[in-house]
């Protein structure tokens, strides 16, 4: 078995338990594939300094319940298998992959926005933390100019 079968075999069956998490059903829009995708993510970017520090997983929490509407135990949940998705993936261009291309720029900005967040709950940016997020944002297409704004307005320092 390759290993893209193997992955994409994991992400169905994590998008199935997150349909079962939020009450979904079958999602041909593939929307919590998405969701999943974008969890993953943003615990790749709370990892990123090496593990997932307490400040950083509550940030989480609240991330995904808000911008999911989910309650505290979906919310966990879904970081749960947000977590083992992204132990599974071994870089963010295949998460970002995963969202498909339905993210217009500002949905892609506000998703930077609150992974510079995340970065940031433990504490000041790590420069290896800062990189990653750089990278993400030129993965998103985005220009240095456009990332250091969105940086700015999500930590309130510049680059």
């Amino acid at each position: 078995m390759s290993l893209v079968t193997r992955l994409i075999d994991l992400v169905s069956d994590q998008v199935r338990g997150t349909e079962r998490v939020t009450g979904g059903g079958e999602d041909p829009s593939g929307a919590a594939e998405e969701r999943l995708a974008m969890a993953a993510l943003l615990v790749h970017v709370a990892r990123a300094d090496g593990e997932i520090q307490a400040a950083e997983r509550d940030q989480l929490m609240r991330v995904l319940g808000s911008r999911f509407g989910l309650p505290e135990g979906a919310a966990r949940r879904l970081l749960e298998r947000a977590d083992d998705l992204d132990r599974a993936v071994d870089d963010v261009a295949a998460l970002i992959d995963m969202m498909g291309h339905s993210l217009d720029d500002a949905s892609k900005r506000d998703l930077l926005a609150t992974a510079y967040r995340v970065a940031a709950a433990d504490g000041p940016l790590l420069e290896f933390e800062d990189d990653l997020l750089w990278r993400l944002g030129r993965l998103f297409g985005f220009a240095d100019d456009a990332i250091d704004a969105v940086r700015e307005g999500a930590t309130g320092s510049g680059a």
